[in-house]
């Protein structure tokens, strides 16, 4: 079986062409709710049937092992079809360099997202009066979040992603944690389910240690083969993150380190968000304590509105947590002690209390097992 799996995926994959377009193969698993999660073939080193050892019943899966990244587990049992295709991908990049606000492609190409200027801090942007819209027939899977050279890990620039970061337009989500109501998943995820976290990500706490740590790639790479096919189950969040497909051009996408997620909230949540951030670059306190303010803006609007022209079968929204918690906590890929992560929360404006008319924007910690939501980001 393990065999003639891997002859199936394997079969007619075409190199790059002098035309700068690739022929690829794509394994098309459609679910029981009709979505789709596509792999390329020629990231894959085999493709077998295998059974669970640990649950009951018995349930058996494809195990995809992928040549970069986590293995992949498809339980037979949620697979209502599976899709071989042969796809064509132009991999010509825009003449015209990408800017913060750009939309992003599923084909790693960009357009005009109507940003006119900014700051390198992401302060005093200033936009089009009429957005424009994406390229008609192309599928948007993130927003240019940063462009800034000095911004860029050394390592994605040694890996050839030289022209910043993008932020996905989804959350990536963990269709295993359900809620024990209504057996819908969450919109949340847990970090890690292992309370040790050994992985070799360092502890960042103040200010100024969140705006020097862009190695997020780094620290999921290394979450990745730390717990290698333990992944799904032990670190969830960097598992759903790391199987989402990208652009061949591109990174994977990874949970951002606190500095680029802070990069990413500077340059798309408004002015009055990037100059209180700005602020924070130096604080040598612990910014769980120390980087945290409500603002007479809405960061989470901001946010979202760099998604306005985007389909709506292609985006998710930043949203509040609850009534009580008016903001959205983001998972960051740096760690804040060795039982919680650092994260962001991205406030939209009261409506009524001692901070109606304003909205937060913070620095925060949560527990490894607690629930935030995951952007994930990739580099090109």
């Amino acid at each position: 079986m393990r065999r003639f799996l891997f002859s199936c995926l394997f079969i007619g994959i075409s190199c790059l062409a002098m035309s700068q377009t690739v022929e690829r193969r794509q394994v098309v698993f459609v679910d029981n709710s009709n979505d789709s999660t596509v792999f390329y073939t020629d990231g894959l080193e085999y493709a077998m049937i295998d059974s669970t050892t640990t649950v009951t019943p018995v349930e058996k899966y494809v195990k995809l092992k992928r040549k970069d990244g986590a293995s992949v587990r498809v339980y037979l049992s949620d697979i209502k079809r599976m899709v071989f295709r042969k796809v064509r991908e132009d991999i010509v990049l825009p003449d015209t360099p990408p800017k913060v606000g750009d939309y992003y492609y599923s084909d790693g190409t960009w357009s005009d997202g109507g940003l006119v200027s900014i700051d390198p801090e992401g302060t005093n942007p200033v936009w089009a009066d009429e957005k424009p819209a994406p390229v008609a027939g192309k599928t948007v899977i993130g927003i240019v979040a940063v462009t800034d050279q000095e911004r860029i890990a050394q390592g994605d620039k040694d890996a050839g992603f030289t022209h910043g970061y993008v932020v996905c337009s989804k959350f990536a989500h963990d269709p295993n944690n359900l809620s024990t109501v209504t057996h819908e998943p969450f919109p949340t995820t847990k970090f890690t389910w292992d309370d040790n976290f050994e992985c070799d990500i360092k502890v960042k706490k103040t200010g100024k240690s969140w705006y020097a740590d862009v190695d997020g790639r780094q620290h999921c790479r290394n979450v990745v083969e730390f717990y290698g096919d333990n992944l799904v189950a032990q670190c969830p969040t960097v598992y759903y993150t790391n199987i989402m497909p990208h652009p061949s051009t591109s990174s994977e996408w990874f949970i951002p380190a606190t500095g680029q997620m802070w990069d990413v909230l500077a340059n798309l949540c408004g002015n009055s968000t990037a100059q209180r951030m700005k602020g924070w670059r130096t604080v040598e306190a612990d910014a769980t304590y120390s980087c945290s303010a409500y603002i007479y803006d809405d960061p989470m609007a901001r946010f979202n509105s760099t998604l306005d022209k985007v389909a709506d079968s292609d985006k998710e929204l930043l949203e509040a947590e609850s009534e009580a918690h008016n903001y959205c906590p983001l998972w960051t890929s740096t760690r804040y002690d060795e039982n919680a992560m650092d994260t962001f929360n991205v406030g939209t404006k009261y409506t009524s209390g001692n901070h109606k008319g304003k909205s937060l924007i913070e620095c925060m910690a949560e527990w490894y097992n607690g629930d935030c939501y995951a952007r994930p980001v990739l580099a090109f």
